[in-house]
Parts: structure tokens; sequence; C-alpha cells
């Protein structure tokens, strides 16, 4: 018997979140949308940045980020460079879903996807973006915009399935505005607004029927931008009322947004029943939309502004043959759904696309083939041949839409003005794009354009800041930070957190915490200014004071998933595990694509010998985040030490030495344990050092301390690791573990008597000017180190890329030439021997004590 050939059905529901749906669903009031969670699988959709439908919308259909498709906006200058146009189909740099499906006869219908127009000639249908706006008053002729369906002989029966919002009666209304006779229409235009949504989606869902119901098609795709107009217009009327919203305008407009989703499920069960047993019917939205206390109060005043209501998780559904009954997808990215639709056709993924397979949504996991890209696969794949152009009066009516809409400001009479604007904004988002993406060098040299053109502009240069402390480039992003306040006449709340932010980076922590406090004074209850708040306060190791404060997150937000992740760090820290295991668990609930809370679930687990309960959450820790190195190392340790799997554990070891790209040398120990010292006597020995030289030699350190800044920050940004590819840096033993695996590593690890570390550690600050105590040791930082240097031994012997030779100071100073060709052995017998012992300083060796009782001497 022959094997029924699968079909797919896509829909977009542009702005759908399970915080405003699952109430719904458990109400009994969207029985559509349940019967296909319960008989398919489902999860949280992560979203990029920048958060803007056209751009999101096309990294889904072609499973690549904006910098490689192109689309990075809502308007573009038109061809003419005299005026602007909405974004047009044309400017995608690749194919999409529907193309490469073209290239392999299978029949395609595209319906309203943003953006489409104008419509491509795939092999199927496709209706545009431009299909369904109302461009004429009710009862007058409305024409089509030229190019909106393919094939163009369907134009007349598409235009026939059009609603307008002049059609809808009371009946068709009132489900959403229970009240609205109450509306004097004449003054309040919201009604108005409300009507052309639902004509809209109603014109789209009537387009979607007739192509599933009238032609052949292997694959469907559907884009109803309608949750998100819902939201945008009516979202602050949503229950609970807030005391800035008048009273009556909530009375009357309380229910659109869950009547828009009622909407959406009677739509959806309509779909269903238009698709047969072999169809693959996948729901998913581009990101979310706050309906809690994370709305915000206004939208700022920029182009795109309204995006800072959207929350950056959509959904995902799946159901169908071959697909998980009542599952749960997880770690999964807009970036996903065109990977796993190629899969589901038995196609192979293209290497260029950012995303995966979604393999955890199906019941067995699929043969997955790879090439290189589909942009060099030729054929017929339904893409323009040439560029398009159209009349201005063409274009008003989508521009109008986007100006009304707030995501686009009026064009006036400056076109030159609007041109440039247009520009810079699209390259905005592309810089963002590309930092979204981790190409930090070139959205930073976007960024650095903007801002130098634009210095008034406070927006590009915060972006700029964030970026350079990304990249551990902390004095740049310093002197950003200062230049926008100097163009600011006002406090600025945003620009304080900012701050704070990087007084964080630079460890600076109760300055931080002095900002963040004054932030809060200013700003009022804010949950993610507590939060930088507990998060100094753990910075301080003020683990009592980050309790309370994260407890007072969750007494008026319950559902944060952030500030139940703090708290069960502040639980692990005080050693009360049973309490942080309780908080990650509600942290992943809540959020089950939250890495770091997987990880310390697992520590946390670790600490109370639980260990195979820790190495399944490590397990989901590393298939959510493959990158995080420390996940492995932990995984290594559990299955040599206390599993005995030694064949798991060789897994991981293997799967280190795989990644390796090259070796790099590092000095390490603890503060003042001679690490400047040995870094001299490699580089002497001939071995080429990696430092910028910024901070200059003192009374301390006559020599220098050969640092490199970005080290600084080497546990958010290693780019610059890249760059210390066969050199030697140094780097103190807390940042060990935030080593990448994608490297060898040799290191130099010295040892000095922790007692003579602090006390010299001591003398230095004083020297420096700070009030330290030299007649004693602070006894927890001895424990403190100690720990530290014990868990180095830890992570050195459980990872394969590393080679540690240990060095003890004083014998250094006793004997430089015999410890230097020990660390010559090391090397391979690289170095010059005489160079290196003659680099050694005995003089130096200034504080020597061997009991508590020679500190005062």
């Amino acid at each position: 018997m022959e094997k029924k050939k699968k079909k797919v059905l896509l829909i977009g529901w542009d702005a759908a979140d399970w915080k405003f749906i699952n109430p719904l669903i458990e109400a009994g009031k969207m029985p559509h949308l349940k019967k296909l969670i319960e008989g398919g699988t489902s999860g949280k959709l992560a979203t990029l940045d920048p958060p803007l439908s056209p751009t999101l919308w096309t990294s889904i259909a072609t499973g690549k980020r904006p910098y490689k498709h192109g689309i990075h906006g809502f308007v573009e200058p038109d061809p003419s460079g005299e005026g602007i146009r909405p974004i047009y189909i044309t400017n995608r740099k690749v194919k999409a879903i529907w193309n490469i499906l073209s290239q392999h006869q299978l029949k395609s219908n595209v319906i309203g996807w943003w953006p489409s127009h104008p419509a491509e000639p795939i092999n199927g249908v496709m209706v545009s973006n431009f299909y369904q706006r109302a461009s004429k008053p009710y009862g007058e002729n409305w024409p089509m915009v030229k190019g909106t369906v393919h094939p163009e002989s369907l134009s007349e029966t598409f235009a026939n399935l059009r609603i307008h919002p002049g059609e809808l009666t009371e009946a068709h209304v009132l489900p959403f505005v229970p009240e609205a006779w109450k509306i004097d229409q004449r003054v309040d235009k919201r009604l108005k607004s409300l009507t052309k949504i639902i004509a809209d989606c109603s014109t789209i869902h009537a387009a979607t029927t007739y192509t599933l119901d009238h032609t052949e098609w292997d694959f469907t795709a559907v884009y109803l931008d309608a949750i998100d107009h819902f939201c945008h217009g009516f979202m602050k009327y949503h229950p609970p009322h807030r005391p800035h919203i008048p009273k009556k305008d909530f009375d009357l407009y309380k229910d659109v947004v869950n009547g828009g989703c009622i909407y959406h499920d009677m739509m959806l069960g309509t779909l269903m029943k238009s698709v047969d047993e072999d169809t693959v019917v996948m729901l998913i939205s581009d990101h979310g939309f706050h309906p809690d206390h994370n709305r915000p109060v206004a939208i700022p005043k920029e182009p795109a502004g309204p995006a800072v209501e959207h929350s950056p998780y959509g959904v995902i559904v799946m159901n169908g043959p071959g697909i998980k009954k009542d599952g749960l997808i997880f770690g999964s990215s807009l970036l996903d759904i065109t990977p796993t639709i190629l899969s589901i056709f038995g196609l192979p993924v293209a290497e260029d696309m950012d995303g995966k397979v979604l393999t955890n949504a199906f019941e067995e996991t699929p043969n997955i083939e790879t090439i290189n890209s589909w942009e060099n696969i030729k054929g017929a794949d339904g893409t323009h041949s040439e560029a398009v152009t159209q009349t201005k009066e063409e274009l008003n009516e989508e521009l109008q839409q986007l100006i009304d809409l707030g995501y686009i400001d009026d064009v006036g009479d400056d076109v030159d003005a609007a041109v440039k604007s247009v520009k810079d904004e699209n390259d905005y988002y592309l810089a963002r794009s590309y930092i979204d993406g981790q190409k930090w060098k070139e959205g930073i040299e976007i960024l650095e354009r903007l801002h130098k053109d634009n210095p008034t502009s406070s927006r590009y240069g915060i972006r700029l800041a964030n970026a350079y402390q990304g990249l551990g480039k902390l004095k740049a992003a310093r002197q950003v930070i200062d230049h926008v306040r100097t163009h600011h006449d006002r406090e600025s709340p945003k620009l304080d957190l900012l701050e704070g932010n990087l007084l964080i980076a630079e460890e600076r922590y109760q300055k931080a915490l002095d900002l963040f406090q004054k932030v809060e004074k200013e700003a009022g209850t804010n949950a993610q200014v507590k939060l930088q708040i507990a998060n100094a306060y753990l910075k301080l190791n003020r683990h009592d004071d980050a309790l309370i404060s994260t407890q007072n997150i969750l007494e008026f937000d319950n559902e944060n998933v952030y500030a139940y992740h703090t708290l069960g760090v502040c639980f692990y820290r005080l050693g009360r595990y049973e309490e942080a295991v309780e908080a990650f668990l509600q942290a992943i609930g809540l959020l089950y694509y939250l890495p770091t809370a997987h990880f310390h679930l697992g520590e946390s687990l670790m600490a109370l010998e639980r260990y195979e309960d820790a190495a399944e959450a490590f397990e989901t820790c590393s298939k959510l985040a493959p990158g995080m190195n420390v996940v492995r190392q932990r995984l290594i340790s559990i299955y040599e030490q206390f599993l005995n799997l030694p064949g798991k554990a060789l897994k991981y070891k293997t799967d280190i030495l795989d990644k390796v790209q090259g070796t790099i040398t590092i000095v390490s120990g603890l503060p003042r344990s001679g690490t400047s010292m040995m870094m001299q006597m490699l580089e002497a020995g001939g071995m080429e050092v990696f430092t910028d030289k910024i901070r200059t030699p003192d009374e301390s350190n006559p020599k220098g301390y050969y640092e490199h800044e970005a080290v600084k920050s080497i546990k958010t940004s290693k780019v610059f690791l890249k760059g210390a590819t066969d050199k030697v840096v140094k780097v103190i033993a807390q940042s060990l573990v935030h080593l990448p695996m994608s490297f060898q590593y040799r290191i130099v690890f010295m040892e000095r008597n922790v007692m003579e570390v602090i006390a010299s550690q001591q003398k230095m600050l004083h020297r420096g000017g700070k009030k330290v105590d030299l007649e004693s040791l602070p006894i927890n930082l001895i424990n403190q180190y100690e720990k530290t240097l014990k868990k180095v031994k830890v992570w050195a012997n459980n990872l394969p890329n590393v080679d540690i030779h240990f060095v003890d100071y004083s014998s250094i100073i006793e004997s430089p030439f015999l410890q230097s060709m020990l660390v010559n052995d090391f090397f391979d017998g690289n170095l010059t021997v005489e160079n290196m012992a003659s680099a050694v300083e005995g003089k130096l060796y200034r504080e020597k004590i061997k009991s508590p009782n020679d500190i005062a001497k």
C-alpha cells in the first residue's frame, strides 16, 4: 500500500501568549486549541531581537536571522529615493520555505504573510499582506493593489472573498464589546478600529479556507496579525483594572482581548475541519504580549515604540502524524520552524540556516540530512526575477496603517529627512540583529556610526554602551554613558540602570547597589529594579538581604520566573538546598527554557548528594544551552566520581576535544600569588603575552601587571580569547571555570601560602589609599580562597583539554633556575630557561608568613 504524503498547515497568530490564552483554555472558551494541544505537543517559542513582526515572520519562513535574510523593519526608501514605502518581499535575500518546496514540485498556499507583497510566482497560490486592508469607504469600489494575488487569474475570486468593516453588524461586535451601544462613535474611534481588525482577519481566514478547500496543496501558511492589533489597541483595558485607566473605558473594552482569542479559536476549529489526518498542524506566534504587571504604562516615543509591549516568548503547538501526544516542546526558537518543516517533508536542512529541527516534538527522532545551502540549488523557486515597482497611491494605505499603529512616524513634508530616518532605523535594527546573533563586531560598527551621526539620540548610545559591556570593553562603555548623560537635562532611570549594570561588571558592587536603590526611589516599585538590587546583594555576599529583596518581589508578582531563580540562588548560597531545589523547580515550571535554572538545580541536587537527579538536570541544561562548558565539567565529575559511568564521562570528554580550535597558555592563581612574575618569566623565555598594558606599573607591581581588561568580563563575553591563541594570558583562579571549551589550555598555576596572599593584598590596598586592618587577616576570606584552590584542582582534573602545572611561589624565589627548567619541561623545552630565571627578583617577596602570629611583624 502506498504511503500517504504528509501535508503541513502552518498557522501564525501574531503576539499570541500562553499567559492570556491558558486561562481561556482552562475556562473552556478555546476548545479547539485545547484539542490541538492535547492531541499533540506544545511549548514556548523564543523570539529574536529586535521583536518586529516583518523581521520575525521572515526569520520563521527562512530559518535565518535578519542580517542574513535582509528584512530589517516596517518600511524602506522607495527605489526612486523620493519617499518611503512599506517593506517589500523583494528585499528578502534568501529563499523562503515555499520557494524550496516549489523546487521539489510541492504546492504551497501562502496567505497574508508579512511581508509577502508583491506576491511571488510560486508553485501554488500566494495572497500578499496588502490583500485585506479596506482602502475605500463601504459601498465604493474597492480595487486590489496590483501584485496582490498569484496567480493573477484568481484575483477576482479573492477580491470577492474580502470583508469590509462596514459589513459588520452588532452581532459581530457585541462579543468583543458587550456594551457597544453606549459608545458615541463620533467621539470615540476605538470601535471603528476594532471593526477594522475583525474584518481584516476575517478576510484572511476566508482566503485561507478557500485555498484549503479548492486547491491542491502540500503546504499552507497563513498569517493573522489580529491578536497583535487587539493587544496593542486594547490590552490596556484587559483585567485587572489598573489605576491609570479610566474605569468607564475599562468597563467598555475589558473583553476585547479575550474576545479576539475566542474568535481565533473559532477560526482554528474551521481550519482543523478542512485538513485530513495526514496533515501536521503547526500553530505559532512570533513573540508574546504582556498581559500582566509587565504591561508598560506608557509607550516610548520612538519608532517601533509599541514593541515594548511584546514579551520574549510566543507559543508553539504541533499536532499530526509522527508528533508526540500531550508532549512538551522545550528549547524552541522561531528559527527552528523552517528546518522542522523541511524535516517533515524529508528534505535536507541547510547548514547556513540558524535554526534546528525540533526533534523533541516527534515520536521518533527524524533522520536529518543536511546540505550547505539552499541558495546554491538551481531551479524554478518562485522568487521574483526583477524588482517590482508601484505607484505612490498604491502604497499610501499600507503606510498609513503603520503610522496609525505607531510603528513609524508620519513622513510629513521633509522627505529627505524621512528617508534618512528610515535608513538609520533599519540600520539600528540590523545592528541589534547582529548582536542578538553574537556578531558583536558587525553590530558595534553600525551602532558607532549611528551614535556619531545622531549624538543626541540616547537609544543609539545606550544600545552601544550595552554592546561594549557585552564585549568586555568597559572603558568604552563608560565613555558612551558619560556622553549620553551630557545630552540629558534630567535624571534618567534607564541610564542609571545601565550604569548600575556596568558597575557590576566593574566589580564595584556597592556603588551599583546605591545606584539601583536610587532608581527604586525615583521610579517606584519595579520588579526589574528589585531584581538588580537582589543581585547586587548577592555580589556583596549579603545573602540574607538578597533573600528578603527577592521575597518582596514574589509577594506582588508570584509568576516572576527570574525572581524564583534568584530566590533559588539565595537559598543555595545560604546552604538551604532543599528550598533552593523548590525555587528552581518553580522557575522551570514557569519557563522551561531557562538553562541557568536547570544548572543551579543540578548544583543544589549535587549538594544533597542526589547525583542521578543532578545528572538529569545537567543533561537538560546541556540540551538547552550546548555552549555551557561548566555543564560538561559537572557531568564528567558526576559520571566518573559518583555514578561509576566512565562511558558517559568519556562521551563529554570527547565532545570537548572535538570542539578544540587552538591552544591558549594561561597563567593563573589567586591575586598576589606571583602571576605577574610568571608572566614576566614566560615573556623572557620567548612567549608572546596577551596584554593591553592599560594597568600600568606601580609600587605593588613595579614591573607591570601583564593584564588585559577584557579578561575581567570573561563570565559574560569570551570573544577576546580568539586573539589569545598561541599566546599567554593572565586569568585569576576564580575565573578559570568560565573558560570556554573551544580551546586547549596549558595552565601554569601559581601557589602561595594563602595568608601571604591576603597579607600582600592588604598591603597593596593600603598603598592605594584604602583603609584596611594590617594587624589581622579576614578568616572568611582565608576559607574562601582555600575552597577556590580545591575547586580549581577538581575542575582541571575533570577536563581533557586542560593541562596544568602547579608552581610554588616561594620555590621560584629560592631556586629560579630549577623552577624555570620544570616550567620549560611543561612547555616541551621550547623556552629559554636562562632568561626566565633572570626575570625573577627575590627582593619583591615582601610578605613572608608561616603562621597567623607573623602577621603583625
